[in-house]
């Protein structure tokens, strides 16, 4: 008798001691994933694009048991994402007269010189360029990475957030149409550092990774880099307010690189601002019509369940009232 119980002592120690492995390899799971994301992106030399990364997110929601909700929420963000691809595809074909002249001549106007070609003759270094490349890759990670975050800790938010990429994309996409516009690298003959970075890096890393996306070479204004970025920083600061003050390195050095390695005229950053800002703003006015009586976890203001009971109150006392009478 004595041997049996001991016998369950240890069998119920030894199954704690399980949980508590369990438990602590589930909280470490995020870095061993992410450690061996990066392992397989050096290893292989996988670029991680936008459909590489969703499915990253999904194996992961699938970890969290939410795969679920992430099909559900990710589905029509990725739909209408694609269709923005296809469309800017497009209209990369469709390119009628190329701006070039009316972009120097503001910046000449507003700085007196080309931003870029300044900072390309005089104040270009190694450390700059890899800064450079490094900020301005961030573009097509980043946005992304801080949708998921969001999608996970502020569902509401997420909402916005992909509302607004998508306004600042599909209205960037008309003015493409419109206006199409030269690049610093095509307008003043600047060099285009990112090519050049392929010979550092000993791979065409960017030279693939241009051949693969095939972006349109005249949709210089507005300028996506610095919308997105500046998207990313405007909801970390709506949500953490001023702790959020130090994710602002990522739109400034963004915005810098784009300059710096001659894809984006300066004014094409105030276009990207504007238009992400203007975007922003929309959306959360969409949210505040369409999503009435909804609180940030999606559920229904205790206010208006408390409405709908005094109705149905109400209508419980008139039948009863009718009752009477007869």
């Amino acid at each position: 008798m004595v041997d049996a119980v001991q016998h369950e002592r240890v069998k119920a120690r030894r199954l704690r001691i399980d949980d508590r492995l369990l438990t602590t390899l589930n909280g470490r799971f995020p870095i061993v994933y992410v450690a061996a994301l990066i392992v397989f992106c050096l290893v292989y030399r996988v670029l991680p694009a936008p459909d590489f990364l969703v499915l990253c997110f999904l194996i992961y929601a699938a970890h969290l048991k939410r795969a679920q909700r992430f099909m559900k929420d990710w589905f029509p963000f990725i739909a209408l994402l694609l269709a923005y691809d296809s469309m800017r595809g497009i209209v990369s074909n469709i390119t009628g007269v190329v701006h070039s002249s009316e972009l120097i001549s503001t910046e000449l106007y507003l700085f007196g010189a080309v931003p870029t070609k300044v900072l390309q003759q005089f104040f270009r270094t190694p450390v700059l360029d890899w800064m450079g490349a490094f900020f301005y890759s961030l573009h097509f990670i980043v946005p992304f990475l801080f949708g998921f975050v969001l999608w996970y800790r502020s569902p509401e938010n997420y909402r916005k957030y992909t509302a607004t990429l998508l306004i600042t994309s599909y209205s960037a996409l008309i003015t493409f149409l419109v206006y199409p516009a030269a690049p610093p690298w095509f307008g003043v003959g600047a060099q285009r550092i990112l090519f050049q970075m392929d010979g550092a890096i000993g791979v065409p890393l960017y030279a693939t990774v241009y051949a693969l996306i095939q972006p349109n070479p005249f949709a210089a204004i507005p300028s996506l880099h610095a919308a997105y970025s500046w998207i990313v920083a405007l909801f970390a600061m709506k949500i953490k307010g001023v702790k959020a003050l130090p994710v602002l390195v990522f739109p400034l050095g963004v915005w810098f690189s784009a300059v710096y390695l001659g894809e984006h005229y300066i004014i094409d950053l105030f276009a990207g601002v504007a238009y992400s800002t203007v975007a922003y703003f929309v959306a959360e006015k969409l949210a505040a019509r369409f999503g009435k009586g909804k609180g940030e976890d999606g559920k229904r203001f205790v206010g208006v369940g408390r409405f709908r009971q005094r109705l149905a109150r109400m209508f419980r006392r008139g039948r009863t009232k009718d009752g009477d009478d007869s």
